[in-house]
């Protein structure tokens, strides 16, 4: 790759050639102010304007169809050997170039042009006295409603910008407009009383994301006006990504439902959904470009067992997927079901383990809690010894969840990439019985992890519950799920309505019952099972039987 080397306000700097002076100057933390440019985005000089935009009902015709774009012009500087001032976005650099980015020229253009910016957008807010300590709820300097602070202000880049460059007094006062406000998209806000016609959001819809539902036009007066290709967006081929919103410096566009200090959580609902905070926009990425190991080895970050919780998950992070106010959800569970049923091991590189350290653990108790702990521990360097009542790894995983929900080959071939990292396993090890934590903690192990689970029926003492025919979920499950003979007459009655219970229901139909019937409390909408489970146990003959009580 040929390098070029330039100076720029003293600093020697070495970028690739085709940069520009703008690229070099953020590659060495030289600030030049712009609101145009981004660094994901191609320059705005000379894109290409639309014939005609709609904003809401109202549709603009290019007035000026032979200009192109031009930008907001706030990033020249001075280039040694020219004597009219260069734009830096626009500037591509060249070897021994010499360059300054302020003095009183470069100072009074920037005055200049941020002028003409700030007279078609509001600004009080960056002219007012009380702007250090304002509260945005009352205005002590009775500046008319429409010109007070937006919700940017505190977080706005042309506040920024315009700290920077300094507001001429002889900007004139903003006039209002009756620009359309649209509140009703899903995911986001539209106003474009707020735009001042940096065109970033066309660029990105069209050049980032390869859209085009945003466009341009130059009106009769000169003015970049931005809006819709189409009447609406929908109309317009608008997939509502969102890319537009996070490059808007102004907002005119900006996020719908994002709390004060929660933007993550806000933007990223699937992620703070999760409660092993796995980096679902992350893998979903990695899917979508056809890197499936990738994907795998991003959620194994988080969680040692993939492949179990793409089939078992309850994915509350589709519930808060966004994406859900647009269509439907992103299929997220399916997603991971997907990457983790790729080539078994591909993920492997990228799982980094730390060198050991010398220290051991055991853990207690080889269920979910006692698993993920042993993993990340021996990614750590701790040597891990797991001990486990029962013969085979797994807790509820095996001997609760059944098998047509779960299948052994999944379970087992994720045990073993545990026990392929270096965990050791000693089955047929009860606490209290065959060992004790003192006993551990003589044997040298430094720490003690009790993950020994939950796994009675929660029972309840009603009349009758002592019969031979009478079954507690969870151990009806158990003994499903280790093979032993349970035999049930033609007519099962579940009672309960959440997840166990339908399990129970369905396992039940693959045991011989003829006809099952699940009773609860619930009306359907309240039962705590999840709705695809209801739906499944239905489908497959369950008769459900709402709003029954003793």
């Amino acid at each position: 790759m040929t390098m070029v080397t330039l100076t720029i306000d003293g600093h020697s700097i070495e970028v690739s050639a085709g940069a520009t002076i703008l690229e070099a100057a953020r590659k060495a933390h030289i600030y030049i102010a712009t609101l145009c440019s981004h660094p994901d985005l191609p320059p705005a000089k000379g894109s290409a304007a639309m014939p005609a935009v709609y904003q809401g009902a109202r549709k603009i015709e290019n007035a000026q169809p032979e200009k192109a774009g031009e930008g907001c012009g706030l990033c020249v500087v001075e280039v040694e050997g020219q004597a009219n001032l260069v734009e830096s976005c626009a500037t591509v650099v060249e070897e021994g170039m010499v360059v300054v980015t302020s003095s009183a020229r470069i100072q009074a253009r920037r005055r200049e042009k941020l002028m003409s910016i700030m007279a078609r957008h509001p600004h009080a807010c960056l002219t007012c006295a009380q702007q250090e300590g304002c509260s945005r709820t009352q205005c002590s300097a009775n500046v008319p409603e429409k010109e007070r602070c937006c919700p940017q202000f505190g977080h706005c880049e042309l506040q920024n910008v315009a700290n920077h460059v300094g507001i001429l007094p002889a900007t004139p006062k903003w006039d209002p407009t009756d620009c359309a406000a649209i509140r009703s998209h899903p995911l986001f806000e539209r106003d474009d009383n707020l735009c001042i016609g940096c065109t970033r959001c066309v660029r990105a819809c069209r050049d980032l994301r390869g859209i085009g539902a945003l466009g341009f036009v130059v009106d009769a007066g000169g003015r970049v006006q931005v809006g819709t290709v189409a009447d609406s967006l929908e109309a317009s081929g608008c997939r509502f990504c969102t890319a537009c919103v996070e490059v808007c410096p102004t907002g005119a566009l900006s996020d719908k439902g994002v709390g004060p200090g929660k933007r993550e959580e806000g933007l990223v609902p699937c992620k703070a959904a999760c409660p092993a905070r796995i980096d679902v926009p992350g893998y979903v990425r990695m899917i979508a470009r056809g890197r499936r190991d990738a994907a795998h080895a991003i959620i194994r970050e988080k969680v040692p067992l993939a492949g179990v919780l793409g089939r078992v998950c309850m994915h509350p992070c589709e519930e808060a997927c966004r994406r859900g106010q647009v269509n439907q959800p992103i299929a997220i569970c399916a997603l991971k079901r997907y990457a983790a049923d790729g080539a078994p091991g591909r993920w492997k590189p990228a799982g980094r383990r730390a060198p050991d350290t010398g220290k051991n653990v055991a853990v207690v108790g080889a269920g979910p809690a006692g698993l993920t702990t042993a993993f990340y521990l021996r990614k750590k360097g701790h040597a891990v010894t797991v001990f486990e009542a029962q013969s085979q790894a797994g807790g509820m995983l095996r001997f609760g969840i059944p098998e047509y929900r779960l299948p052994r080959p999944v379970l087992d071939a994720e045990l073993q990439s545990i026990w392929d990292a270096g965990v050791e396993f000693k089955p047929n090890q009860t606490l209290g019985q065959d060992f004790t934590i003192e006993r551990l903690r003589q044997n040298g192990y430094e720490a003690v992890f009790l993950g020994v689970g939950a796994q009675l029926s929660r029972r309840i003492p009603l009349e009758g519950c002592n019969l031979p025919d009478v079954l507690w979920g969870v151990d009806f499950l158990r003994q499903v799920a280790r093979g032993q003979k349970v035999r049930l007459k033609e007519n099962v009655v579940v009672i309960g309505g959440g997840n166990v219970a339908v399990d129970v229901a369905l396992t039940a139909l693959r045991c011989g019952a003829r006809k099952v019937s699940l009773a609860c409390l619930e009306s359907e909408e309240e039962m705590p099972a999840n709705v695809w489970g209801i739906e499944g146990a239905a489908a497959e003959g369950v008769n459900i039987l709402t709003c029954w009580g003793p």
